[in-house]
């Protein structure tokens, strides 16, 4: 028998944030509590995320 990880119903992937707030903008509530509560989070998200990694310029071939 596996083990079974209970998958969090509740979770809402970022695509479902960024719909809900593009349907708020639809609907006229930018700056409504839920506008800023999505906003934020999105944000907080974004923040999260590991930074971009920098190209590194190689050493010149033949040395």
């Amino acid at each position: 028998m596996g083990i079974v990880i209970p998958f969090p119903s509740k979770a809402v992937i970022d695509d479902d944030l960024a719909i809900r707030l593009w349907e708020l903008v639809i609907a006229g509530d930018i700056g409504s509590a839920e506008y800023r509560r999505i906003d934020a989070e999105i944000s907080r998200r974004r923040a999260q995320k590991a930074p971009a990694r920098k190209a590194v310029a190689a050493a010149p071939l033949g040395r």
